[in-house]
């Protein structure tokens, strides 16, 4: 879908006119015009009067947050927050136009075709998100990707930091957000990302003319903090009797992992990461995790950095410190970890010697578009899984994926009849992208 470009029109150009304008006169007065002369006419030039009214663009006074990572902008003064419920736009007069409220969103999963939310005159594409457990109507769902763009004469748009679309610049949101992620140019914009773990990320797009803020796409896909419900700080079985292995194992699927030259059995509790020297980067992780719910975590360690999902596998709600990543991956370009897995497979290792050390081991191939990947299902679900990419040019393996999430840990409490472990039904939200 092609975007109307808005650029906010001969502003600089004004001003370097105007100042030639004075500078040509000043030195005109070394030519036999009086001192008098030369202030009297100055004083009376004007500023043009289109500049005046191009400069003055409206703000309002708002109480919103200095950090990006929290989510909010307003839009004529009014403040909100990503994810933010459906419901709470329809009482502010927001209306949808495509009359698919009723329509069911998946449990933990989101719209991928945005919806249309229309207030007099004014518009806002949103996608929408359910970090539910369980399947809702759209209209009970979240808000929890808006489509910002600027319109002269528009609504007046504000993101923290003090940045206004459609006046504020790239160097000003730059001092605002800091280093973005990416920055690139494509063909007449300017396009810089903010990311803020898994399913948090920010895209600004700049006019690349006068690099001012045209449009902003914001994504929190995430649950909202509920500050009502207590977290127990109370440590899970589940992490308390874990003990880290010593060494690999055969069989791919007892997914033990080599990463970062420390052994996990994923799923592994979040705390032994940190017992490693990786830390928890709290811009991009949840603070907490609900009962048998899945949530993220940032762990950065030796300037490389881990987008995780993770689980809670207590009956109440606690940090995400005492919850289990479920997933783990090293690969050349992001995630420059070394990772192996079963017999000692390992990145940069040749396809060929990938599969001796795969044994007997059943695997599915994908041919995919610079390579083939190599799945190892737990189960006939393909939820639960190990995944190697071999590079197609170079013949050798490029990443590596361990992904394990099954429903529990351990057997039932002393007196009850254990049950088998079974996997669990992996939500849409979880190693999909949003783009």
């Amino acid at each position: 879908m092609k975007v109307r470009q808005q650029v906010l029109g001969g502003v600089e150009v004004k001003k370097k006119i105007w100042a030639l304008g004075v500078l040509i006169f000043a030195g005109l007065s070394g030519c036999g015009f009086g001192e008098t002369e030369v202030s009297q006419e100055e004083e009376v030039i004007p500023l043009p009067e289109s500049e005046e009214t191009v400069s003055e663009t409206e703000e309002y006074d708002i109480e919103i947050s200095e950090n990006l990572y929290d989510f909010q902008f307003a839009l004529n003064g009014k403040v909100w927050s990503l994810p933010s419920p459906l419901r709470e736009w329809e009482a502010d007069g927001w209306e949808s136009s495509s009359g698919t409220q009723d329509t069911e969103l998946e449990a933990e999963s989101y719209t991928t075709e945005g919806e249309i939310l229309q207030k007099g005159d004014d518009l806002v594409t949103v996608f929408m998100v359910n970090p539910e457990s369980e399947k809702k109507p759209l209209k009970d769902c979240y808000v929890g990707k808006a489509e910002l763009q600027w319109e002269q004469d528009g609504q007046v748009i504000q993101l923290p930091g003090d940045i206004t679309m459609g006046k504020s610049v790239l160097n000003d949101v730059l001092d605002a957000y800091g280093t973005p992620q990416d920055q690139y140019e494509e063909k007449e914009e300017i396009y810089v990302t903010y990311e803020y773990g898994m399913y948090k990320e920010a895209d600004f797009i700049f006019d690349l003319e006068n690099e001012t803020l045209q449009r902003a796409v914001l994504v929190n896909y995430r649950e909202p903090e509920d500050e009502s419900e207590t977290v127990s700080e109370e440590v899970p079985r589940e992490v308390s009797e874990y003990e880290s292995p010593e060494d690999f194992s055969e069989n791919p699927l007892d997914f033990v992992v080599s990463y970062g030259e420390d052994f996990y059995k994923i799923p592994a509790p979040v705390s032994s990461f940190e017992e490693n020297g990786w830390k928890i980067n709290e811009e991009g992780s949840d603070t907490s995790v609900k009962a048998g719910r899945h949530g993220y975590v940032t762990l950065e360690k030796d300037g490389q950095v881990l987008y995780a999902v993770v689980k809670n596998y207590a009956e109440s709600k606690i940090p995400v410190k005492n919850c289990m990543v479920t997933n783990v991956s090293g690969d050349f370009d992001v995630t420059k970890m070394p990772i192996a897995v079963g017999n000692r497979i390992a990145l940069g290792m040749g396809e060929d010697d990938m599969k001796i050390r795969l044994g007997g081991s059943t695997y599915e191939s994908e041919e995919e578009e610079t390579g083939t990947s190599y799945y190892l299902y737990a189960d006939e679900t393909k939820k639960n899984y190990i995944r190697i990419f071999v590079d197609r040019d170079l013949k050798l393996v490029r990443e590596i994926e361990v992904s394990n999430s099954p429903e529990q840990l351990l057997e039932e409490t002393e007196g009850e009849e254990g049950e088998n472990t079974e996997n669990a039904d992996s939500s849409a939200l979880i190693g999909e992208s949003f783009r």
